[in-house]
């Protein structure tokens, strides 16, 4: 009966754990987004970059890491080959502290003053 008990335990322990783990998953995954922005500064473990939103220029900064996918007309390409006025799609978590999941460099923008309308 004890050892019985014990396994039922065990397996309540297994399958709550799997349970939370799935769970996280799906928040982490949730969060994600792709921003389409143009980068205004390249240093060297992140991109300060652009975007429009409500009609205001805002600026950002994600961190970028081997993990990162980084691509250009269909090639692989390091954070160094970036430029200031490249026009990327990017993907990341804005409230994260995680570098970004891709960059892929669709073309040509322009850099904007941020905060204002300008």
């Amino acid at each position: 009966m004890i050892k019985g008990v014990r396994v039922f335990i065990a397996l309540l322990a297994i399958f709550s754990l799997a349970v939370i783990a799935s769970a996280q998953e799906e928040k982490k995954a949730r969060k994600a987004r792709d921003v389409e922005a143009v980068i205004s500064g390249v240093g060297q473990r992140t991109i300060t970059f652009q975007y429009e939103r409500k009609e205001k220029v805002r600026e950002e900064v994600v961190g970028v890491d081997d993990k990162t996918d980084i691509e250009k007309e269909g090639a692989k390409i390091k954070l160094k080959d970036l430029q200031e006025g490249d026009k990327v799609l990017i993907k990341y978590e804005p409230d994260a502290y995680t570098p970004a999941l891709s960059l892929k460099v669709v073309g040509k923008g322009e850099v904007k003053k941020a905060g204002g309308g300008d």
